[in-house]
């Protein structure tokens, strides 16, 4: 009976949610048309430019033999830090060079290939997801804060950040041993083949994603909300327009450093496929994604008191009475940090993992 009623009211829950949604693109039919051409904006200038060469690298590498020529170099000490598999510095150098998505898909085909093992390859999503240079450096650091320098203190941070996540997760290993699958050997034709085929499904996942979450970004500013929470709802729903919003609110450099370190619920549904794959569960990534948040925020105010000058000027949200400040709090984040690691701890890392 409570299995039922649980049943029931998650259905009613999504059937609200549906209406709600259905409601908002019948009453706003203009803003949804606007949030779809923002959406077509940002992927063409942006996104598929500095993303699909990495989708399509990600997939040779993996495929190739350059992933076992690259794990044979780092093996050893990719072992002893991380007590990861050798493989499992591929997705970490492409997730930090091609940016989110890339890394997460990485980790999927390793494990596909039978390179890494599940856990190996639970414990590296947790931590391969991350921005591109050209996304925090540039993007949001050159452009949207008009600061180079910001840019590349950003970036720092969620590196750090990503490296310590990594440093906590080795204490989840459960020392399983890679098994090689005996598979053909591609050709290079071949892998490159399937790699632009792969790189190209991926790429439209992304594309229908970044879509979907800037029409909801545009209905809730058809919705009128108070500027605090539509900041708030943007951020964590799509990183780039939380941090074009967080920029254009003089929201300090470790605000925007969180929303980086999280990357938003459309990167979390971006990598859904990837963590599916390897048998993971949602609720793990989106808490290793509060975790980066935290870190990368914490790491940020860390980094700002030796460069001061990249520091942002104010931090307040909205204007007279409904404003508030909103800044990096250490206690807040530790908490946060803890709690993180607790869930991530509950981890069966030995017959069913996640």
């Amino acid at each position: 009976m409570k299995r039922i009623s649980s049943i029931l009211l998650k259905n009613i829950v999504s059937l609200i949610i549906v209406c709600a949604i259905t409601a908002c693109l019948i009453i706003y039919p203009k803003e949804t048309a606007q949030g779809i051409k923002s959406g077509f904006l940002l992927l063409g200038n942006s996104l598929i430019p500095s993303l699909f060469p990495f989708m399509v690298l990600s997939s040779y590498i993996a495929q190739s033999g350059i992933s076992e020529m690259i794990s044979s170099l780092f093996k050893k000490p990719f072992q002893h830090i991380f007590k990861t598999d050798g493989y499992g510095i591929v997705p970490l150098i492409l997730g930090l060079l091609g940016g989110y998505p890339v890394g997460a898909k990485t980790v999927a085909e390793l494990y596909t290939n039978g390179k890494i093992t599940q856990n190996d390859a639970q414990r590296l999503l947790y931590w391969c997801i991350n921005p591109s240079p050209a996304f925090a450096v540039t993007a949001v650091g050159t452009f949207m804060l008009g600061n180079t320098g910001s840019g590349l203190i950003l970036y720092a941070s969620c590196l750090l950040s990503s490296l310590t996540v990594g440093l906590v997760c080795r204490f989840i290993s459960d020392g399983e041993k890679s098994i090689i699958k005996v598979t053909e050997k591609n050709n290079g034709e071949n892998a490159f083949v399937k790699s632009v085929t792969k790189g190209s499904e991926a790429m439209l996942s992304v594309c229908g994603w970044v879509l979907t979450f800037s029409v909801l970004s545009s209905l809730c500013e058809a919705l009128n909300l108070p500027h605090p929470v539509s900041v708030l709802i943007k951020s964590a729903a799509e990183v780039t327009t939380g941090c074009e919003n967080a920029a254009a609110s003089n929201l300090s450099l470790p605000v925007i450093a969180a929303i980086l370190g999280f990357g938003g619920f459309a990167v979390i549904c971006q990598c859904g496929v990837y963590s599916a794959v390897c048998k993971t569960k949602t609720k793990f990534i989106i808490c290793s994604r509060l975790l980066n948040s935290a870190l990368s925020t914490i790491y940020c105010s860390l980094l700002l008191k030796l460069f001061p000058r990249c520091a942002a000027v104010s931090v307040v949200i909205g204007a007279g009475t409904s404003s508030f400040t909103l800044y990096h709090s250490l206690s807040a984040a530790v908490i946060l940090i803890t709690m993180c690691i607790l869930l991530i701890l509950e981890v069966d890392n030995r017959k069913k993992l996640c």
